[in-house]
């Protein structure tokens, strides 16, 4: 009896290599950049999943560039530090203390973590921000207005990204390396900015003119008009829902990155749910994928 069941899971798992097969053949060659954050970063099995996800894809052939937040760590250890975090308009407010203790917690220690769990899965992968390498992700300081008094806001050492020098990101590719990059810049001077991870993932894709941007979020996906989520949609249909408010609240600056992305010449976005084991091979390498497909219509 064991023996059968141990033969009836080898032929489950070979039918499952059998099904990736014309996947693994699609994507060989292609770029891929994930963006990872949320659920799946703060569960220890998630983060597992996803570098696992990484290794597998970088071994049969895709290059992968893996963009990581981390606003919680940030927000955890400036407590520590007697630092409580301020946000507006869901922006945090980075002072210079701000600025350091953002460079620690995510280049010195979640970039450096990925890169070693890599390392344990027999892959390779290297840390990157925008100090390295002769400054090659660019940002300036972001002018905010808020949203509800129409009056301006300092919000300190926070930007928006201004260039991607892909020149840097390539020969890394080439070698079979997956960069692993913080989302922190640097400005014309280089001095550091706190940079959205949503907006470095979406920058990146386009300057790498890459096949997919995978965001893993804590949410199935887009949800459409009948409060479902959509497994795909374009992007008239993304500024119709917009239009009428079907997309709203904190999926709103999602979406419009995606239709930034696409309009930028990545072939297609995923809105993907982190929270979900696998996500990242579920979308790529089965015929179910996960969460809403995007593409320009």
């Amino acid at each position: 009896m064991p023996q059968h069941s141990s033969t009836s899971a080898s032929e489950n798992t070979v039918g499952a290599l059998i099904e990736a097969l014309p996947y693994v053949q699609r994507w060989a060659g292609s770029t891929v950049v994930v963006k990872y954050g949320g659920s799946a970063m703060v569960s220890e099995a998630l983060s597992r999943a996803v570098v696992e996800d990484i290794v597998l894809l970088r071994a049969v052939g895709v290059r992968v560039v893996l963009v990581h937040g981390g606003g919680r760590a940030v927000s955890e250890m400036g407590r520590r530090l007697g630092l409580e975090p301020r946000f507006v308009d869901g922006l945090r407010v980075t002072d210079s203390e701000t600025m350091r203790v953002a460079q620690q917690v995510q280049v010195g220690g979640i970039s450096r973590d990925i890169v070693a769990a890599v390392g344990r899965r027999g892959g390779r992968a290297v840390g990157l921000s925008g100090h390295d390498l002769g400054g090659w992700l660019r940002a300036e300081v972001r002018q905010h207005t808020n949203r509800q008094t129409g009056a301006p806001v300092d919000l300190g050492r926070v930007g928006d990204v201004t260039g991607v020098d892909a020149a840097v990101l390539i020969p890394l590719l080439d070698a079979g390396t997956v960069p692993v990059v913080a989302p922190v810049a640097v400005d014309d001077a280089y001095e550091s900015l706190n940079v959205n991870a949503d907006s470095v993932a979406t920058a990146v894709a386009v300057a790498l003119s890459a096949e997919r941007l995978i965001f893993l979020t804590d949410v199935p996906g887009i949800r459409g008009p009948d409060d479902e989520v959509a497994p795909t949609a374009d992007v008239p249909t993304l500024h119709r829902w917009m239009a009428d408010g079907t997309v709203h609240g904190g999926m709103l600056p999602k979406v419009l990155g995606c239709i930034s992305a696409l309009d930028g010449g990545v072939q297609a976005v995923t809105v993907a749910d982190g929270t979900r084991p696998h996500a990242v091979l579920l979308e790529l390498l089965t015929d179910a994928g996960v969460g809403t497909l995007l593409t320009l219509g």
